[in-house]
């Protein structure tokens, strides 16, 4: 079904007198609006920019235990990543797939054979022996034989393990959508400008339209502060008696042309400059993704780009693992940069970023404000599940009640109710052959929607010209565009290019040419006069000039 009409929505959000209303459009903010939409309270969901526009877009794309947790004994936080990793493949099976890593050890390591040994089987026994399969120990002229372009000098054995694989800002877009299936009021564009917390029981929230500058005001009994990084300057608009204490940290990735790496799967591996954990990862059938640097950021949130230090890093220590690489400046097709929301550590906890913990929490001041800190794409469900849990409690003060149990654990995010993704991929590529759209397009609407696939193929059938690729060389076509404006709140050509498909990081050229396709396919959808079109072409390739700085100052 397609999503009410905005105006409708704006409607609902002003007239709606709700349980609980959520702040910020990431991963967390998102669950917990489907967790208690689910439950049957009253739910509005509002962001400032696009869902998923922050953190949630600009991570490694990775559903994992955390193996490098282990090494600081955070085995909750490991087991319970490793149960929600089990969940995710289960109810989003079409976003998020198995993957196995490679994990080399090399004689400078701080990782010899039995303490990764020791820590594989550790990793298997947090869940419960029930990952996708057992780790394996590998020999060293193993590894080589698997992939021949790994360095030699050195190189001792390693491991084989599971862990998982998500397009990040698609599973938050889908779970944005499951909550206004399950009667959310959802809303991207939409400014929190102030919050009235005294007199509980009840709040009040004002809200600014970013679209047309219209300022609602929703009353809620419980409001939950979800905006990650931005929780701080979110909650200094209410009568919290204490700051939440927050230390982000800036992760920088980059995408290049795997065909320079001459990697087939994906490693785990130790960054020579610092011993940081570092992942080099296959995305699509033709790109690698290098990440993550790990550093304390202190501007403001809005400012967090790459930097050129952030890109050496990443490309010397890719070179250093992969030798005959030698890559360069010029073969970084995009870098992106997003902060994780870690909890403030201890004073005496050191001053390294990735020593702070990821843990998540959940506080509560003033009386039905929930501030969410800390966390993971991985844990956002179980985070949102505790935190309606938490809101339930508060809601039954004021005698609301609504008697449903959490069952997000078990019921299938949209496109994700299939038993067999094969049966399903073969399904979609016989009807996308019928109107010739080639196999690779075929197989990434089947990714990237699941059962849901079909609808994007309906637009297909009616207007044919929609089966052209939005970018040469690139698998996503011109329906996806149409799909994200009519059924995905996509209000932004920005949120098409690099949220509803991340074609705006998968190329270095034609971006433009990208852009104005899309907003050609955009424009009769949502209104837009010719120079409103232009203007949203400028807009959306600013996005990536911003980021690409950072590459060319490396370049130079």
């Amino acid at each position: 079904m397609k999503p009410p009409p905005r105006s409708e929505q704006l409607q609902a959000l002003a007239a709606g007198d709700f349980d609980v209303l959520v702040i910020g459009g990431g991963i967390s903010g998102v669950a917990v609006a489907r967790d208690a939409a689910l439950r049957g309270y009253r739910t509005a969901l509002v962001e400032a920019a696009d869902f998923a526009s922050g953190t949630s877009s600009r991570s490694s794309r990775l559903v994992h235990g955390g193996l490098r947790y282990l090494e600081h004994f955070e085995l909750d936080l490991v087991f319970e990543a490793s149960q929600e990793r089990r969940t995710l493949l289960r109810i989003a099976p079409h976003l998020v797939r198995p993957l196995e890593f490679l994990f080399p050890i090399f004689e400078e390591g701080r990782v010899g054979k039995r303490k990764l040994d020791a820590g594989m089987w550790l990793y298997d026994a947090l869940a419960l022996f029930r990952n996708i399969e057992r780790h394996q120990m590998l020999e060293a002229d193993e590894l080589l034989e698997r992939e021949p372009q790994l360095r030699r000098d050195g190189l001792l054995g390693g491991a084989r393990y599971y862990d998982a694989q998500v397009d990040d800002a698609r599973l938050v877009v889908t779970t944005a959508i499951a909550a206004l299936e399950a009667g959310a009021v959802a809303l991207n564009r939409a400014r929190v400008r102030g919050i009235e917390t005294a007199g509980w029981p009840g709040h009040r929230v004002r809200v600014e339209d970013e679209e047309t500058g219209a300022t609602i005001e929703a009353d809620a009994l419980t409001v939950v502060n979800a905006t990650g990084a931005w929780a701080g300057r979110t909650l200094r608009l209410t009568d919290a008696s204490r700051p939440v204490a927050l230390s982000p940290s800036r992760g920088t990735h980059i995408h290049v042309p795997r065909g320079r790496v001459g990697h087939e799967g994906a490693f785990i591996f130790e960054a020579p400059e610092d011993g940081r954990i570092m992942f080099v990862l296959p995305w699509r059938d033709d790109l690698t993704l290098i990440g993550t640097t790990d550093d304390f950021h202190e501007g403001e949130p809005e400012d967090v780009a790459p930097t050129p230090g952030d890109i050496a890093y990443l490309l010397d220590a890719t070179n250093r693992l992969f030798p005959a690489a030698r890559l360069a400046a010029a073969d970084v097709l995009s870098a992106w940069a997003g902060l994780r929301p870690l909890v403030a550590p201890a004073p005496d906890a050191g001053s390294d970023a990735g020593q702070v913990s990821r843990e998540f929490e959940i506080h509560e001041d003033p009386k039905g404000l929930f501030t969410l800190s800390g966390g993971k794409l991985t844990s956002g469900r179980h985070m949102a599940e505790e935190t309606v849990d938490r809101i339930e409690r508060v809601l039954v003060e004021a005698d609301v009640t609504r008697g449903r149990s959490c069952d997000t654990a078990k019921r299938p995010l949209p496109g994700g109710g299939f038993r067999v993704l094969d049966g399903l991929r073969e399904g979609i590529r016989e009807r996308a052959a019928l109107h010739d759209v080639p196999p690779a397009s075929a197989d990434r609407l089947t990714r990237a929607y699941g059962t849901r696939a079909d609808r994007v193929l309906d637009l297909v059938a009616r207007r044919a010209e929609l089966r052209h690729p939005i970018l040469e060389g690139r698998p996503h076509v011109l329906a996806e565009a149409v799909y994200a404006s009519t059924h995905e709140l996509a209000l932004h050509v920005e949120d098409v290019l690099y949220r509803r498909t991340r074609l705006g990081l998968e190329s270095r050229d034609g971006i433009r040419g990208a852009a104005e396709r899309v907003a050609a396919e955009m424009a009769p959808i949502l209104g837009w006069s010719r120079a409103e079109a232009a203007r949203e072409v400028d807009r959306a390739v600013a996005v990536r000039d911003r980021d690409d700085r950072a590459i060319e100052a490396v370049a130079s």
